[in-house]
C-alpha cells in the first residue's frame, strides 16, 4: 500500500440551522492510496455529513478536504470516484443494463466499449443475468443493492465512497462484498466506508475511524484495537471428575498463570478478563495443559465492538500524521 496522502481532511466544522450542536466539530485524519478506511459510530455521531462533505455534495463550515492534492469539487476529482448512498434511488422504469449505460456514457467511458463493461461490471456484483432485462422497480433490495454498486463501479473508480454497501443483502451478498473488496486492494483502489456491520468491517478495513457527537475519538488499525482488553468466552466438553480435581480451581489457576482474570464460570463455560490476544493465548494453552478439553473460544464482542463500546475520548490533534 502507498502510505502518499490521498485524501486530507483537516479541522472540519459543518453546522445545521436550528440544531445545537455542530454536526461535524474539528475532525481531522487522511486516507493513503489503496487504503480501506472505515468510519463508525453511533446514529447521529456524523458519518453520513463526513461522507458528504468529501463527496462535495455539501459544504463544509470551516477546514479543508483534499483528494489527491485538490478540492473534492474539482471536475478532475468527480472523473475517478465512485459512489454508492446507503439509499440509492433509480429510475424504475429503466433495465439495469439501460440504467447502467446511461452512467457508462455520463462517466465519459469509450463507447465502443459500453456492451462489454456493463455484462463484465453486472457478472461482478452478482446480479444474475436473467434480471439484466427486467424493469428495476421490480427489484427486492438486496438487488438494488447489487445494482447501485455496479453504477459506483462502472465508471472504473480509482477512489470508492460506499455508504451501507451491505444493507439489505444476504449471506451470498455479504461473501460477494468480501471478495470485492479484496479485489479492490489488488486493484489498488481506495475505498472510504461506513458501515454498521461491524463484523464485515473488520474483515476489510485497515483502519477505523470511531466518530460520535461529530468528533474523531480514536483512529486505529484493526491490530490496534485487536489488543484492547476484552472478555474470552470459553465453553469445553464434560471432564472426567475421577481426578477428584475442581474444575473452578483449575480455572482460576489457569488465569492467574497467564495473567488474566476468571470472571465468572457455569457449567461448562466460564468468562475470562484478558488485557489482549497473547493473554488469551496463554491461558487457552493452560487450559488445555491442564486437561480442560476447550470445545471454543471466542471474545464476547468483535473486535470493532470493542472499540465501538471503549473508545476513549482523545484531542483530534496529530491525528494527520501517516499510518
Amino acid at each position: 500500500m502507498d502510505n502518499s496522502p490521498l485524501i486530507v481532511v483537516d479541522t472540519l466544522i459543518k453546522s445545521y440551522t436550528g440544531a445545537r450542536k455542530r454536526a461535524l466539530n474539528g475532525i481531522s485524519f487522511q486516507v493513503s492510496e489503496g487504503e480501506c478506511f472505515g468510519l463508525i459510530g453511533p446514529n447521529g455521531a456524523g458519518k453520513t455529513t463526513l461522507m458528504s462533505c468529501l463527496l462535495a455534495l455539501i459544504k463544509p463550515d470551516a477546514g479543508t478536504i483534499t483528494i489527491g492534492g485538490i478540492n473534492p469539487d474539482d471536475l478532475a476529482v468527480r472523473e475517478v470516484i465512485g459512489f454508492m448512498p446507503e439509499r440509492p434511488s433509480f429510475e424504475g422504469w429503466l433495465t439495469p443494463k439501460e440504467f447502467l449505460k446511461m452512467h457508462h456514457m455520463l462517466a465519459h467511458q469509450p463507447p465502443e466499449t459500453a456492451a462489454a463493461d456493463i455484462e463484465g461490471v453486472l457478472n461482478r456484483v452478482g446480479l444474475e443475468e436473467h434480471c439484466w432485462n427486467r424493469v428495476i422497480r421490480t427489484f427486492s433490495r438486496g438487488m438494488l443493492q447489487r445494482l447501485g454498486l455496479a453504477q459506483a463501479l462502472i465508471g472504473k473508480p480509482k477512489i470508492l465512497f460506499l455508504d451501507e454497501p451491505g444493507s439489505g443483502m444476504d449471506p451470498p451478498g455479504n461473501v460477494l462484498l468480501r471478495q470485492l473488496f479484496g479485489q479492490f486492494k489488488e486493484e489498488k483502489i481506495t475505498v472510504v466506508l461506513n458501515s454498521h456491520h461491524l463484523d464485515e468491517m473488520e474483515r476489510v478495513c485497515d483502519r477505523v475511524a470511531f466518530i460520535r457527537a461529530g468528533k474523531i475519538e480514536a483512529i486505529e488499525t484493526l491490530e490496534e484495537v485487536a489488543q484492547r482488553p476484552y472478555v474470552l468466552f470459553v465453553k469445553w466438553l464434560d471432564k472426567d471428575s475421577s481426578d477428584g480435581s475442581d474444575i473452578t480451581e483449575t480455572l482460576q489457576r489457569c488465569a492467574q498463570s497467564a495473567s488474566a482474570t476468571l470472571l465468572s464460570q457455569s457449567g461448562l463455560s466460564a468468562k475470562f478478563s484478558v488485557v489482549n490476544s497473547e493473554i488469551s493465548a496463554s491461558l487457552l494453552r493452560n487450559l488445555i495443559t491442564e486437561g480442560v478439553r476447550v470445545q471454543s473460544a471466542q471474545p464476547e464482542q468483535t473486535t470493532l465492538e470493542r472499540l465501538f463500546d471503549g473508545a476513549p475520548a482523545v484531542s483530534t490533534e496529530g491525528l494527520l500524521s501517516q499510518p
